[in-house]
């Protein structure tokens, strides 16, 4: 079953810009559960890579995010609201399957093991509450088992001041 499974052909949602995000966009994506992603070992976490990917912020709630091997960024918004990451993606995989997309996971994953983006900047994930402003990066204090530290790095020791 995919998102786009309705019984009759549905059109395909017009997503904004990632420059253009807000928080009304974020919340208007899918509740995302990136821990049964993991334990599950799904094709969309596999893929994901969260210190290879290229991740450029675009707004407080949207990213362009582009996986290893790809050619194409793609738009993605995700955010936390009140510990529930909520989000969506532009792509393929977005639209036409159940659970986040190998772009959401990889800027999961990225902010998780406190990844950079292209500009240098730590990768957070920011709360629903706070304002539309770039400066404001709250990381969401969410817990994720050291086994995905662990795929996400690739078994490659992150963390520490200085260290990566």
């Amino acid at each position: 079953m995919s998102r786009s499974d309705s019984g009759s052909p549905a059109p395909s949602r017009t997503f904004p810009d990632a420059a253009d995000v807000t928080v009304s966009d974020a919340v208007s994506g899918d509740v995302l559960d990136f821990e049964a992603e993991r334990d599950d070992a799904t094709t969309s976490w596999e893929r994901a890579d969260g210190l290879a990917a290229l991740i450029e912020r675009a707004s407080t709630y949207g990213w362009l995010v582009t996986l290893p091997g790809g050619t194409d960024a793609h738009s993605v918004a995700l955010a936390d609201e009140s510990g529930a990451f909520v989000g969506w993606c532009d792509c393929k995989g977005y639209e036409f399957n159940v659970g986040p997309c190998a772009h959401l996971c990889a800027l999961r994953q990225a902010a998780y093991v406190h990844a950079t983006t292209t500009d240098g900047e730590r990768v957070r994930i920011a709360s629903t509450e706070v304002e539309d402003t770039p400066e404001v990066r709250p990381d969401g204090g969410h817990h994720i088992e050291r086994a995905c530290r662990e795929h996400a790095t690739g078994g490659r020791r992150v963390g520490g001041e200085g260290s990566r």
